[in-house]
């Protein structure tokens, strides 16, 4: 089973929004050729042939609801 890190979540959630690399780079960070060299290694991991095998999955994954992870509040402790 492929796991999907964190960035990589969120850069395919936005492929399945149809967003370009320079507006993915200006929402999660980053340069333009950074997200795609990105989404070129996102495409080797899934193991999809092309472009258009590329959004199917990415359309069969914005099916799915995102998760929120929320992290426990820290509280300050006396040293």
């Amino acid at each position: 089973m492929l796991l999907l890190t964190p960035r990589e979540k969120k850069l395919l959630r936005r492929l399945a929004q149809g967003k370009t690399d320079q507006q993915i780079a200006t929402e999660i960070g980053g340069r333009k050729d950074q997200i795609a060299l990105q989404r070129k290694s996102l495409i080797e991991r899934l193991q999809v042939q092309s472009q258009e095998q590329l959004e199917a999955l990415v359309h069969e994954f914005a099916s799915y609801p995102e998760r929120s992870v929320e992290k426990p509040e820290r509280r300050w402790r006396p040293p």
